[in-house]
């Protein structure tokens, strides 16, 4: 009867699991969705943001008569400020990139050797249960 009963329990553990799993399945699709929509978002939004205040400020250069960009050297530390701000960016991304990159390198690892791992675990969970079941005998 004690069989039985683990046997049932196995059973519920199954069902929690796939149930789990399944739900898991269907709603990360969803969410990776919906971030990739979000992330867009903020894109325009940055868009938007940097375009209105360069329009504003060409607007009030041109109303207010002062001519902040008539120097070279103006310009070259505008063109300066903007050259490292993008190699900023890129290696930024580069960085970014290289850590997914491993991280999803680490879950393939520990996915390729999940048996491995599982079946070691069982001969230390084997020993031990040999271990201490001798001395409750």
């Amino acid at each position: 009867m004690s069989e039985n009963k683990n046997s049932e329990e196995f059973h519920l553990l199954d069902e929690l699991n796939k149930k789990y799993f399944t739900e898991l399945e269907h709603s990360v699709p969803h969410i990776q969705q919906t971030l990739f929509d979000l992330q867009n978002e903020y894109y325009k939004t940055w868009r938007k943001t940097v375009t209105a205040n360069t329009s504003l400020y060409k607007e009030f250069l041109s109303n207010s008569g002062y001519d902040f960009m008539s120097s070279k050297t103006a310009k070259d530390i505008f063109k300066n400020v903007s050259d490292e701000a993008l190699k900023f960016r890129e290696l930024w991304n580069k960085f970014t990139i290289s850590n997914i990159e491993s991280v999803k390198n680490n879950a393939k690892t520990w996915n390729d050797n999940a048996d491995t791992f599982t079946e070691l675990n069982r001969k230390i969970m084997h020993y031990w249960l040999s271990a201490f079941s001798s001395k409750r005998n």
